[in-house]
Parts: C-alpha cells; sequence; structure tokens
C-alpha cells in the first residue's frame, strides 16, 4: 500500500500536456487548479491497476494458500464412513463341502438309528402285549372285551318243513307270478311288504368262544318281547315233508314261554331239556352252529296272535356264567300262530301260486 501512495504524486512519464493547449482554457485562476484529468486520472488509474494486480496477485496467492492446504489435507486419511463397506464373503474352504456332505450323512444315519430303535421298541412291546393277551385269555379275555359273541340266520328246510306265511290285508300275490320263480323269494317278499312268517321257523345260532376257557351251553329259552294281532291277509305256503333232511332235534315252543328248548325224539316227541348232555362251543376264534325249530302253534280267526321275541342262551365258561341276548340283525325275531289246516293257505307250484282245492 504504501508504493501505491507515492506513485499517485509522481506524473507519468510523457503525460503533461503542452503549454499552449492549456492556455486555451483561459487564465488560471491562482485559486483554482486546472483539471489535469489525463495526468491525476492516469496517475490514480494506474496505481488501481496496479492495485487490482497486486490484489489478483494476493488473490492468486490467497487461492494458492487455500488450494495448498487442501491437498495437503487430501494427503491425511479420510473419516471412515457411517456405513462399514460390505465385506467380500469368505471363500469356501475346499474341504467345506466335504464337511457338510459328512454331516448330513451323519444326520441320515442318526435318524435310521433312532427309526430301527423305535422299530426294535414296537416289536418288543408287541411281543410283551401278546404274551400278556395269551396269558391273560388262558383265564378270560381283556377287561372289556367280551367273552363270547353270538349271531343269527333264519331258515327253512322245505323238505321236512312248512314255511308259511300270512300276507297283509289286501294282498294278491296269487294273481302274479313267482318272484324270479322261486318261492323262497316270494315268500320273503310277502313278509317284507307287510306280512309275517307263521307256524315255526328254524334259527340257526353262531356262537363263537374268544378265549381259551370252554364255554359250555347250559339251556336256551324264548324271551317274548310283546305279542299284537296277526295280519288278516291271505295264507302262502310253500314245502312240506318230502324227504328225509338233516335238522335239528331241539324245538322251542313260543305258546309256552317259561318251558326252555326241548329235545325231541325220532318221531318228533319232545324227551328232555336241552342239552341233554354237555355241549360246548368250538376252540377259542372258532364259530359253532346250533340249530332251533321254533313253533308258535295253531290259531285260527282274530284270535291268531304274533310273537316278537329274543333267544336267551344261557352257558358257563370256567367258574363264570352268563347269558347271551340273541336276534336278527338287531330286531327281534317275529313269528305268526299258524292254521291248524294247510288246505286253507295257497301253495306254490311251478312258477305260480296255486289256490286252496285247486288241482297243481
Amino acid at each position: 500500500m504504501t508504493e501505491t501512495t507515492s506513485e499517485q504524486h509522481e506524473p507519468a512519464a510523457g503525460s503533461a500536456r503542452p503549454v499552449g493547449a492549456a492556455s486555451d482554457g483561459g487564465p488560471v485562476e491562482p485559486h483554482e487548479r486546472p483539471e489535469q484529468a489525463g495526468p491525476e486520472s492516469d496517475a490514480e488509474t494506474e496505481p488501481d491497476a496496479e492495485a487490482e494486480g497486486e490484489g489478483d496477485a494476493e488473490a492468486e496467492a490467497g487461492s494458492d494458500a487455500e488450494t495448498e492446504p487442501d491437498a495437503e489435507a487430501g494427503d491425511q486419511p479420510e473419516a471412515a464412513p457411517a456405513t462399514p463397506p460390505e465385506e467380500p464373503e469368505p471363500e469356501p474352504e475346499p474341504d467345506s463341502e466335504g464337511r457338510r456332505l459328512g454331516t448330513r450323512v451323519r444326520g441320515r444315519l442318526r435318524t435310521f438309528a433312532l427309526a430301527g430303535a423305535g422299530v426294535a421298541l414296537s416289536a418288543v412291546v408287541a411281543a410283551v402285549v401278546s404274551a400278556y393277551l395269551d396269558i391273560w385269555s388262558a383265564s378270560e379275555p381283556p377287561p372289556g372285551a367280551p367273552r363270547i359273541t353270538a349271531a343269527s340266520e333264519v331258515w327253512w328246510d322245505l323238505l321236512t318243513d312248512h314255511h308259511l306265511v300270512r300276507a297283509a290285508p289286501g294282498s294278491a300275490y296269487e294273481k302274479e307270478p313267482l318272484l324270479m320263480g322261486d318261492a323262497q323269494d316270494s315268500l320273503a317278499q310277502i313278509v317284507t311288504e307287510g306280512g309275517v312268517d307263521a307256524g315255526m321257523m328254524r334259527i340257526r345260532l353262531i356262537l363263537t368262544n374268544l378265549t381259551r376257557t370252554p364255554a359250555t351251553i347250559t339251556s336256551v329259552r324264548a324271551r317274548i318281547e310283546r305279542t299284537h294281532p296277526v295280519p288278516a291277509g291271505p295264507l302262502y305256503r310253500c314245502g312240506g315233508p318230502q324227504g328225509v333232511g338233516e335238522v335239528s332235534r331241539v324245538t322251542l315252543d313260543l305258546s309256552r314261554p317259561l318251558q326252555p328248548a326241548m329235545e325231541q325224539g325220532a318221531e318228533g316227541q319232545p324227551q328232555a331239556q336241552y342239552p341233554s348232555s354237555k355241549v360246548q362251543v368250538a376252540a377259542q376264534g372258532d364259530p359253532a352252529y346250533f340249530d332251533v325249530a321254533v313253533e308258535a302253534g295253531t290259531a285260527t280267526g282274530p284270535a291268531a296272535v304274533a310273537y316278537e321275541f329274543v333267544l336267551d342262551v344261557a352257558y358257563t365258561q370256567g367258574s363264570r356264567q352268563g347269558h347271551l341276548l340273541v336276534d336278527t340283525a338287531g330286531r327281534p325275531f317275529v313269528l305268526a300262530q299258524g292254521t291248524d289246516t294247510l288246505t286253507q293257505a295257497f301253495r306254490c307250484g311251478g312258477t305260480k301260486w296255486i289256490a286252496p282245492g285247486e288241482a297243481g
């Protein structure tokens, strides 16, 4: 700044005007100084230019000074960013795949070992339970299990028996051919459509002992549930003595409900209470069959009744006594009283029903 002030008082070389030129402006007052626009302005201007030059130099120096610290600052390590950069995943070691395979193999071997142990344990438990049941069944079945079971079938031996059916009121089956040409199927259809078996029926008992302890039948009785009038329709029959049939000699009379089943002699006469000799159910698991002929007696007109009943089979098994109530498919058996003369019924013949008194 000192050098710039001193230059403002020294005229620049070659900048003074000629005298004549200066006199053109008239006399100069002592108290006035002539405008020396040229030299003073130049003098003032040049120092400004120089000052600007020096200012520019200082600015450049300043910029250089400011730039240099930045450059120096760039040499210093930068601050760590807020989020660390992702590190590259380490490359798997050459034997890592083998280790994973070994782990899977060991896991599977462990699973197989556990499964094998479970199977072996189940086999042991099953053997123990089976042995327990075998030991238990030597005297009685497991708690809650049945000791003996019973089933039944209804059948007729048409070579020896008459199968008689009382039809529902208003029936006229005699005007139709036998169902599929079979009298038994036709009689079953009549029962299904409101009729009822009459006279007698055969019931086959199927008893199964579920233990190793023998079961012995001691009696068979009829337990009558209720009675009701028989249907008032026509009578239809089929069968009759046409030969010798192997049938049971055990008879149960529904008209005498308190009397147990009786054994018949060769002529069909009752001889003794059934069973007169020891009758055992077959070995464990094997069914035994017993046939019982059930009769309802004869009656005519409105006096005839139909019985609904079940069979009460008494038995012993070791030191225990029991009863089996036997029905047919969850319903009681039904049997109506027959008629004293079969000539009042339509009889089967060929493929049709034959009216009473008509030649077949």
